[in-house]
């Protein structure tokens, strides 16, 4: 609780028990702020928050009306004052902590999760992002990868209550224009990679590129920047940082490099040089860009002070972020990846990865389904990949909105003229159906929903039993399915 002039320059001496964003969550005794965002206004709501308890109301245009047990601020911008008022609020929760900002095109989600279970061996840390919030064995879910401001600062107040002394926040290109982590203090920011996307809400590269460069706008002169100095436009976030830097790559020049790397299906090794000294890593993650995100990981470690042994160690570790490259072999002997899959260049990598590790007798099978409404740009660019890269390709749902099955599954067929393809409507059907065309040594892929344990709809949500799952089923029911008929032989 927080006295109202302790939030605002007033000599109200109200209490305020919380505060809001949105109407449909207003408590009693609380303040709402008009925010105008991407499709709603705020001050559209303000009844609808009085009516809920606010006493409060943190507005930027005149409102239709004013009741006079109501207390009205009016501001040049509600969601800085928002963001101010959030921190302060909860305490000014991440200076109380260390705070370590992940943002990129791909390879967040992986690079905060390593992040936060390597720290997590050696102290309280927490983890904010796609696959939810973690701290102290608890999870929960969040509603987008960098959380609103209110929600962000909510939580980081309770980790900090509960002694986390480190956290690894994805910073999504959404939640960096949307101004969600303007009150947050970091002390790292790192950079996997800057790609084509999100540019339908961009509008250009370089607006994109000067989004990502706001966190490291945020980190001072004795703080930390951690660069892909292989990425050019990852490059340009060195422009506008006064923080210390430290590089990681393969090409250029770096403090962290990785040279010699070996792939394969099974595991990845390559030598990692942190200044002069070199260590040989044996890895159980796949692929070119995890070797990139371990450098991303290798160099933040680097930076809050661990040596160079326990950064060797860590990298070796059998960790796994559920839903990205996550590897199964069927009853059968086929090899089976499942990812989460959510750029052009997310398909390039892993076709490009099974083609390059595969048996050469291998046949690779794809189950793909791409989102409506989104990335429509890239549906013939992905069909034009699997016609090159792989063998059978089966069109799936993934999150509708409301575009049907049949339009966004024609639009990845169009160039595939030289391999299988069809279309399945149920997304378990086409795993099934998949992993029962595969024999020793195939490949089958599982991509687009990753992690993901729901289908969006045009609106709302539905559930849905996750790729892995229906993966692990399939196999066990394959097992069963076999002993079964030794048995009746």
């Amino acid at each position: 609780m927080k006295k109202l002039n302790e939030l605002f320059t007033t000599e109200n001496e109200m209490a305020v028990y919380s505060i809001h964003s949105d109407s449909r969550y207003v408590l009693p005794h609380s303040i709402f702020f008009c925010i105008e965002g991407l499709t709603v206004d705020g001050h559209q709501y303000v009844e609808d928050a009085i009516f809920q308890g606010a006493k409060c109301i943190v507005h930027s245009r005149e409102l239709d009306n004013y009741h006079p047990k109501i207390q009205y601020i009016k501001v040049s911008n509600t969601l800085n004052e928002l963001n101010r008022v959030a921190d302060l609020f909860y305490d000014s929760p991440s200076s109380k902590m260390k705070v370590i900002g992940v943002t990129g095109t791909s390879g967040k989600t992986v690079v905060a999760s390593f992040i936060h279970q390597v720290l997590n061996e050696y102290c309280k840390a927490g983890y904010i992002g796609t696959l939810s919030l973690m701290y102290n064995n608890a999870q929960i879910e969040t509603p987008y990868t960098t959380p609103e401001t209110v929600f962000l600062q909510k939580h980081l107040f309770q980790m900090a209550k509960s002694d986390v002394k480190v956290v690894a926040l994805e910073a999504s290109s959404y939640g960096l224009a949307l101004g969600r982590i303007d009150g947050v203090d970091f002390d790292i920011a790192v950079v996997t990679n800057i790609g084509d996307e999100h540019l339908e809400f961009h509008g250009t590269k370089e607006q994109y590129v000067a989004c990502k460069q706001k966190l490291f706008e945020k980190v001072g002169p004795n703080q930390y920047a951690v660069i892909n100095n292989d990425d050019h436009f990852a490059r340009k976030m060195k422009e506008v940082t006064k923080a210390k830097c430290i590089s990681y790559g393969m090409n250029e020049k770096s403090d962290i490099m990785a040279t010699d790397v070996l792939l394969s299906l099974e595991e990845t090794i390559f030598n990692l040089y942190i200044g002069d000294q070199i260590n040989r890593i044996r890895t159980p993650l796949l692929g070119i860009h995890n070797v990139y995100n371990l450098l991303a990981v290798a160099a933040t470690l680097k930076a809050v002070g661990s040596d160079n042994e326990m950064i060797c160690q860590s990298l070796q570790k059998n960790f796994q972020v559920q839903g990205r490259y996550e590897p199964y072999t069927s009853y059968y002997g086929a090899k089976v990846i499942v990812d989460y899959c959510h750029t052009l260049q997310n398909y390039k990598d892993i076709f490009q990865f099974v083609d390059k590790t595969k048996n050469p007798s291998a046949r690779v099978f794809v189950v793909l389904g791409l989102p409506s409404k989104r990335e429509i740009r890239n549906r013939e660019k992905i069909g034009e990949l699997a016609n090159y890269y792989v063998d059978h390709v089966i069109i799936t749902r993934s999150d509708e909105r409301g575009e049907s099955l049949q339009a966004i599954g024609a639009m990845i067929q169009k160039p595939i003229v030289d391999i299988p393809s069809i279309i399945i409507e149920d997304r378990q059907i086409a795993i099934e159906q998949a992993l029962q065309l595969a024999s020793k040594d195939d490949i089958v892929m599982v991509l687009g929903k990753g992690h993901e344990d729901f289908m969006a709809l045009e609106t709302g949500k539905v559930a849905y039993l996750g790729d892995g799952t229906i993966v692990e089923n399939i196999i066990k029911y394959e097992g069963e399915l076999e002993n079964e008929l030794q048995w009746n032989d």
